[in-house]
């Protein structure tokens, strides 16, 4: 429960510190994918944006009112708003979501506690999953910047992401990309595809 709280505190920081970096104007896509067997995966891609994390929600609500359950959120995107990729990220532990990137997929940014935020993450073969440090709209590091590195990697804390992952995404400049390779992802406990 004191970790719940954490992170509704972070969350709330994370509302001030998106009044100084802008969020993105195209929001990503979300959506639901059926199968005969009572089966959805909900799809995340593209840039993330304000009200990305309302339709995740949307999209969640409407496969258990219609009997379906979900195998996990398909993560594609090079990131975005800061705020509603913690948001984004908030909904799927709280549903106790699967998370999973396909081949070819990236998920890089505040994508990541996306991807972190996952029960069980899965990543295929010729999948990407990249970390870095905030920056300003402008990106440069600033007072801000620095304040939403911060937050996020209290955020990885809470999601339990290692701390070298975490060491990697506070000190790679937003320029930038780390991009996990297989040992990261056992690290997280992450189920890797054959081939990766």
């Amino acid at each position: 429960m004191a970790a719940r709280r954490k992170i509704v505190r972070l969350v709330c920081a994370m509302v001030l510190l998106t009044l100084c970096i802008p969020a993105p104007t195209n929001a990503a896509e979300v959506a639901r994918h059926l199968t005969t067997r009572g089966v959805a995966t909900i799809s995340i891609t593209g840039e993330i944006a304000e009200g990305d994390a309302e339709s995740l929600k949307r999209e969640i609500n409407k496969a258990k009112t219609g009997g379906y359950s979900i195998s996990k959120i398909q993560l594609n995107s090079i990131g975005g708003s800061l705020f509603e990729g913690t948001s984004i990220a908030r909904a799927i532990r709280d549903a106790s979501l699967n998370t999973g990137v396909a081949a070819g997929g990236t998920c890089a940014s505040v994508c990541f506690l996306a991807f972190a935020a996952g029960s069980v993450k899965s990543v295929d073969a010729g999948a990407r999953v990249g970390v870095h440090a905030a920056s300003s709209e402008t990106g440069e590091e600033t007072q801000a910047s620095r304040a939403a590195t911060a937050a996020m990697a209290r955020i990885a804390t809470l999601l339990g992401v290692p701390s070298r992952i975490i060491e990697s995404m506070v000190s790679t400049p937003s320029a930038r990309m780390f991009w996990l390779n297989r040992a990261n992802f056992m690290s997280m406990g992450a189920v890797i595809a054959a081939g990766r």
